[in-house]
């Protein structure tokens, strides 16, 4: 299985980059005078880029009026750029409309759930099930496939930009008309609706599927469950409209779309628009968006690598394949800026994103805007075109990439561990019936940054995905489950997986509905314990946990239960279940499951994590102690070489241990029991 997915892997890297490490920047020709294309050029080319990304909000400038094309000045960029060896991705503009189609279409726009038509002036603000608004975009996607069609300066076509951000939902009569047509092809008839959705509470029963409304957040959770389903669909389809617009003109071409919130999007189903992309990209701004983003909160938050390490694993877990970083954090940000962007992250950063299996990173972007939406994102170069640190950073980078690629090729991450994700849980937690404060992602990465920080390279896959692959998988708050899921999970463990189970998994199916028991009974049977009561805690309240000695607070949700043939690990240390068992382990057949009946703070989640990995056998070939030193074992695509990439985000030099005697690539220095890494900077290490 692993020689399969290396193979595979293999496969889809010679798709793009097989001769390049791909390196550049977004660049905005419609805002640069046709002179200062040609320094820029020049000036890429010193920086060791070898990519542009253009065209994603040039809409007006490829259609000034309806069904009128014009390309010229793109395609002067396109060889102007590849005069110094660099190539493009063109983007689709769908995802800003020009004033003219606003001035002539309206109606093209979306409706919020209160009713209010969206007004002009900003982006993402027309709905993407209008056929007018569709007919559009389809056609300027055509046209561009047309204009490039066969140009070996065009490496791929990026659809849109950052689909599914800005309020997605539409609540226009289109809207509702195609809701009712997808949930009558679901169903196939009223009566399976109303079973799914349990219409006889607060008497929603529907006699046809032309009563059917939108739901809003508040709503029937099974109702609200199938619109988040039926917009993600929806996103997907207009996504789809375009990639095959292209591949009708260009069937070779390389489609990709980039995710926007640094991967941490909940509102698109990753793995079901990955089955249609070429490749998936990321847009990562590990200081400006971080999870924290997507549920409204914007507080200050310490900064640990692991977090755009979680993101850079689900863009990779999506298909299992390499990825390009199509925005990249090159300085500050228009958002929310949690640090300051100091000498040498950028260049981490970078490393960070090859190791985790990017084959291409374009920064965001090549020059300071001078106005409008996002004038104060910094670029590589400021607006007067003069390099300074940025520009020598990313030079420097670009060379240490290229250097390392020259004789690995692509790397991707040798991932013994998975951490399972699953968007239908992001939204049947979204309404906040099942724990008002319990966040999903957060509970993902609270268990994902406690293996980063053990050293264990980690994958974030699809409750879909094959478990025979790992050693150690961890199922955080799976709360709604398919009917194979506990039985696929069973059989991991069976075959001598150790699995960590949370609580909250296994409440519900995927309508949200109950399974007839507490939880899926495959969950209890190879965790060896039987729920008895379940109680759910807002976040200002916190009980307390007995583990290995030490107290720990603990909170959210608590689930009591008898012990077949588990055995205790960690107890309630208050309330009236005082002393009941909240962790426990129960060995299955060959394998191992750990039950968490509670939502632990961060200390008690490592210990947990650590002790799996120890029953599972994982052994990091190079071990740290301090969480903002990063450790990913990868693999080379080209050779099958083995290689240890760590990265010191810290601003001290740092001690790591290594398993085995090792290398470093750059220098050649050994090593035999341990390593420094000096402070800001970074060791390849090989055998």
């Amino acid at each position: 299985m692993k020689h399969l997915f290396v193979l595979s892997a293999l496969v889809f890297s010679l798709s793009l980059s097989a001769q390049q490490f791909y390196y550049g920047a977004a660049y905005y020709p419609e805002q640069t005078e046709k002179e200062q294309i040609v320094k820029d050029a020049k000036l890429m080319r010193e920086a060791n880029f070898n990519l542009v990304r253009m065209g994603d909000f040039a809409w007006y400038e490829m259609e000034a009026k309806p069904g009128i094309y014009t390309f010229d000045w793109l395609k002067y960029a396109v060889n102007s750029l590849a005069g110094q060896e660099i190539k493009s991705i063109l983007c689709t503009p769908t995802a800003a409309i020009p004033k003219w189609m606003y001035d002539k279409h309206p109606e093209i726009m979306q409706v919020t759930a209160d009713g209010q038509i969206k007004p002009y002036g900003k982006r993402r603000h027309a709905c993407l099930n209008n056929d007018l608004y569709r007919q559009y975009s389809k056609d300027v996607a055509t046209a561009m496939a047309k204009a490039f069609a066969g140009n070996k300066n065009i490496v791929g076509f990026q659809i849109d930009n950052e689909l599914g951000a800005e309020e997605p939902y539409c609540y226009c009569p289109v809207c509702q008309k195609r809701f009712a047509g997808w949930l009558r092809t679901k169903y196939k008839n009223i009566e399976t609706l109303n079973k799914a959705w349990n219409t006889t509470f607060w008497s929603e029963t529907l006699d046809s599927f032309d009563q059917v409304w939108l739901p809003r957040k508040g709503d029937s959770p099974s109702a609200f469950q199938d619109f988040q389903i039926f917009n993600s669909d929806c996103i997907i389809d207009f996504f789809n409209l375009q990639r095959d617009a292209i591949k009708a003109v260009a069937p070779n071409a390389k489609v990709t779309h980039n995710i926007c919130s640094s991967g941490f999007l909940y509102t698109l189903d990753l793995y079901k628009l990955s089955r249609t992309c070429d490749f998936l990209s990321i847009d990562n701004y590990p200081y400006t968006w971080t999870l924290e983003n997507e549920y409204g909160n914007k507080t200050a938050t310490n900064y640990t690598p692991a977090m755009a390490s979680m993101a850079l694993s689900q863009i990779r877990g999506t298909k299992h394949a390499p990825f390009m970083v199509t925005e990249a954090q090159i300085g500050r940000t228009g958002g929310m800026q949690r640090n300051l962007v100091q000498p040498g992250i950028v260049r981490l950063w970078s490393h960070q994103e090859f190791a985790h299996g990017a084959e291409g990173i374009c920064f965001f972007s090549w020059r300071t805007f001078s106005a409008a939406h996002e004038h104060l994102i910094a670029g590589v170069v400021e607006a007067d075109n003069i390099p300074r640190r940025k520009y020598y950073e990313a030079q420097k980078t670009g060379g240490e990439i290229q250097k390392i690629f020259a004789v690995t090729g692509q790397l991707m991450p040798d991932s013994k561990a998975a951490v399972i994700r699953d968007f239908h849980c992001d939204w049947a937690f979204e309404d906040g019936r099942f724990s008002g404060d319990y966040r999903y992602m957060q509970g993902v990465f609270a268990y994902y940054s406690a293996l980063r920080e053990y050293s264990v390279t980690t994958d974030i896959i699809s409750p879909d995905d094959d478990f025979s692959r790992y050693k150690l998988i961890v199922v955080p708050a799976q709360v709604v489950v398919s009917p194979d899921f506990g039985k696929r999970l069973q059989l991991a463990v069976q075959q001598g997986a150790t699995v960590i189970i949370t609580c909250m998994t296994g409440l519900r199916d995927q309508n949200v509905r109950s399974l007839g028991t507490i939880v899926q009974k495959e969950i209890t049977e190879m965790a060896g314990i039987e729920i008895t009561e379940q109680h759910a805690l807002f976040a200002q309240k916190s009980t307390s946990l007995l583990l290995d000695g030490k107290n720990f607070s603990c909170g959210l949700w608590h689930d009591l239960f008898q012990l077949k043939t588990a055995k205790p690990v960690a107890f309630y240390n208050s309330q009236f279940f005082k002393g009941q068992a909240a962790i426990t382990q129960n060995r299955y057949e060959k394998g191992n499951v750990i039950y968490v009946g509670t939502v632990p703070r961060q200390e008690a989640v490592l210990m947990v994590v650590q002790k799996a990995a120890e029953l599972s056998g994982l052994q990091p070939l190079v071990r740290s102690a301090d969480p903002l030193v990063e450790v990913t074992e990868v693999t080379s695509v080209k050779t099958g070489k083995q290689y240890v990439y760590v990265l010191n985000f810290s601003d001290k030099d740092q001690k790591v241990a290594l398993r085995r005697p090792m290398k470093d690539f750059n220098s050649g220095e050994e090593y035999s029991a341990e390593a420094t890494v000096p402070a800001t900077d970074y060791l390849l290490l090989n055998q």
